[in-house]
């Protein structure tokens, strides 16, 4: 049995959320990890047969779906075996999938995403955001899609080119996740043929809710082999929340200003969460 829908992306927007939401669902069922089937060249490698036994206990299950975030990338030049046309392999083995997509804040998608290369030790936390983001180390992170990623109009349009409009859903985090969830979940249901009805627990809580501290990540990054006490330095001290300065935010804002139009023109309505601080 192959999924009849994919959580695609975005990163770092609430799919987590979604996702175990979704779980709950008796009519749904979705395997509990990420699979990276088709952007990963380490797993499309293995064929179809592979994928297929992620859901090999569907049963008889009206909705069979997976959630990685990062199909969104559709032609992405990443690190860590990222395959460039993700949009092309999935509509290859899934061509009548139907598509879900949850976008946020591009800038803020950017830096929630650095500083989960943080949290993951892809990067030293030595830099700053700013030069992660913008400056003289951005090349670090580069291959990770960090900045790439949030231009949604060009991943959406990628994925149009094979799939037909209506067999995508887009929801916006900031209007439809974190204001109105229970109604988001409804929607997402009847989208997916199955009984909006259904009550969902929690739904109002968040998922993958990271508690760092600084001294946590340098120790991790530099002596992993210590991961235990850098737990404990983690329980004992702040959480580490840095934040890019102005110049850096209105950077990033800039740079997405008009790929943002391209998709509000093509949502049919702007998304005021998204415009920069006045």
């Amino acid at each position: 049995m192959l999924p009849n829908f994919l959580i695609i992306g975005a990163q770092k927007s609430g799919t987590s959320w979604l996702h175990a939401m979704l779980r709950q669902h008796p009519d749904v069922f979705m395997p509990e990890e990420e699979l990276h089937f088709f952007d990963k060249r380490q797993h499309f490698s293995r064929g179809v047969a592979w994928y297929e036994a992620y859901f090999a206990e569907a049963g008889g299950r009206t909705a069979v779906g997976e959630k990685t975030p990062d199909y969104l990338w559709a032609n992405g030049q990443g690190v860590e075996g990222h395959l460039p046309e993700v949009h092309r392999n999935l509509h290859a083995v899934v061509p009548h999938a139907k598509l879900i997509v949850v976008l946020r804040n591009p800038v803020e998608r950017a830096v929630s995403a650095v500083l989960h290369l943080l949290r993951t030790r892809r990067v030293s936390p030595r830099h700053s955001l700013d030069d992660l983001l913008v400056g003289e180390a951005r090349h670090l992170v580069r291959g990770h899609g960090v900045i790439e990623y949030g231009f949604y109009s060009d991943q959406i349009d990628a994925y149009l080119e094979l799939f037909d409009r209506d067999r995508m859903l887009v929801l916006i985090f900031e209007e439809d996740v974190r204001r109105e969830p229970e109604s988001t979940l409804r929607r997402v249901c009847g989208f997916l043929g199955v009984d909006p009805e259904f009550p969902f627990v929690q739904a109002g809580l968040g998922v993958n809710v990271a508690r760092r501290s600084r001294l946590g990540l340098l120790g991790d990054y530099y002596l992993p082999a210590l991961g235990l006490l850098w737990r404990g330095a983690d329980a004992l001290l702040p959480p580490y929340r840095p934040t890019p300065g102005d110049a850096a935010l209105r950077e990033l804002h800039a740079l997405y200003a008009e790929p943002n139009e391209r998709l509000f023109g093509w949502l049919g309505r702007r998304i005021t969460a998204w415009e920069p601080p006045r």
